[in-house]
């Protein structure tokens, strides 16, 4: 047994940074992060859309635009933040992808803590979408938040949980394909290896040095 990341642990931090990227793309856009209803009317909305419904009519307006000069600073803060955590990550879980396939390349060493970076500032921006939207909005918004605002806030906590998942490291069968003279000195030719303990010129010819000792 050594001390290395578990494959299962890795498998299980994809699986919960993937959920939480579906959350996240879902509720962010999700016009349902407060509503309020009253006799005959309804109002709800969230970071890019705003709807009112009246008598059976319903009016939606889109917020598309973070750099509109009436929006407020905080609804752009947010757009911006959720954007920021959409794209970094997309990028980690790319990335983890690409590790679980294709993990014996020499590209991938780093794959591991670069996810576990991206996932990490990822769930700590969505918290941060959060925070300042449940902070800052007026209080009948901050009263009557509806679902997708706390599937947002599921999402995140997914993602710095997979970021953990990521950095834990516990001990795990060894690599079968790895021998316990390859794991020792990684760099050498596989000649060298086999015969650690011999001189450069007896590795060349290693067949030679053990009839050379047979005599004796």
């Amino acid at each position: 047994m050594e001390r290395r990341k578990h494959k299962g642990l890795v498998v299980v931090g994809f699986l919960f940074s993937l959920l939480a990227f579906i959350a996240h793309g879902v509720a962010s856009y999700l016009p349902y992060w407060y509503g309020k209803s009253g006799k005959g009317y309804s109002v709800y909305g969230g970071l890019w859309q705003v709807c009112a419904k009246s008598s059976g009519d319903v009016k939606c307006t889109d917020v598309t635009t973070p750099w509109e000069d009436d929006l407020p600073w905080y609804q752009r803060t947010c757009q911006g933040l959720a954007m920021g955590a959409s794209l970094l990550t997309l990028i980690g879980i790319i990335i983890l992808i690409v590790k679980l396939c294709k993990g014996s390349e020499p590209g991938c060493k780093r794959a591991y803590p670069v996810s576990r970076v991206l996932f990490f500032v990822g769930g700590t921006m969505i918290e941060g979408v959060t925070t300042v939207w449940a902070t800052c909005q007026e209080d009948i918004i901050k009263e009557n938040k509806s679902y997708a605002f706390w599937i947002e806030c599921g999402a995140g906590v997914l993602f710095i949980i997979s970021a953990i998942l990521l950095a834990i490291r516990m001990y795990a069968p060894s690599d079968p394909y790895k021998t316990p003279t390859a794991q020792s000195y990684p760099n050498m030719t596989p000649t060298a290896q086999a015969y650690p303990y011999m001189t450069p010129t007896a590795q060349a010819y290693p067949y030679m040095s053990n009839q050379r000792l047979a005599k004796y």
